[in-house]
């Protein structure tokens, strides 16, 4: 059986996505209240294949760290993103409570990949920060903060780039498949949907 999960967490109100297959979860960006996230994981009795993170800023990694020390799993981000992980002012929690992994993470394998019994796929998707990443799992697209319901994410955060996020959009406008497009701020859409409705991929 699949299944995918959505806690919203943080006063930035990030979504963060479990999923299931079978007795497996894969964690999709933990930004905080890791015990919320255990608690259900464990009540499914699942064993958690790993966490994979969009992107690197601190409100899709806070929980990171405590996630990664229950399961003993491994942590995925992009190679441009792992700078983030570790320097508060890139990952935007400098000033407040600075956020610094411990994790080691491992680099996303970008195309497709297996972690554990998950078949994924990763899109490199730069812009919102240098080392965005997309990721489909069957006919679900989890977009992290490149693609909002009727809106994209931001550029003008520390590796930003308003180019390779025109760069990004032009390639998400090939794609054919009506994927279910989960973001990470904001209600499920789908991919049709933003074509007719988002004005950046018009």
């Amino acid at each position: 059986m699949k299944k995918i999960e959505r806690f919203v967490v943080s006063a930035y109100q990030t979504n963060c996505y479990v999923l299931y297959q079978d007795q497996e979860a894969l964690i999709v960006d933990p930004g905080a209240r890791a015990e919320r996230m255990i608690a259900s994981i464990d009540e499914k009795q699942a064993s958690v294949s790993g966490i994979v993170l969009t992107h690197g800023h601190l409100d899709h990694i806070g929980a990171v760290d405590d996630l990664a020390a229950h399961y003993g799993c491994p942590v995925y981000i992009s190679e441009a993103d792992m700078p983030l992980l570790t320097n508060p002012r890139l990952n935007e929690s400098a000033g407040g409570r600075e956020i610094i992994i411990k994790t080691k993470p491992r680099a996303i394998p970008y195309g497709k990949a297996s972690i554990g019994s998950f078949n994924v796929e990763f899109i490199d998707a730069p812009g919102h920060t240098a080392g965005c990443v997309m990721m489909l799992w069957d006919e679900n697209l989890f977009a992290g903060d490149v693609l909002f319901k009727g809106s994209i994410g931001r550029t003008d955060l520390a590796t930003g780039s308003n180019s390779q996020m025109v760069n990004t959009l032009n390639e998400i406008k090939k794609m054919s498949v009506d994927y279910q497009v989960f973001p990470g701020h904001g209600d499920a859409t789908t991919l049709f949907e933003e074509f007719a409705h988002n004005p950046y991929l018009n």
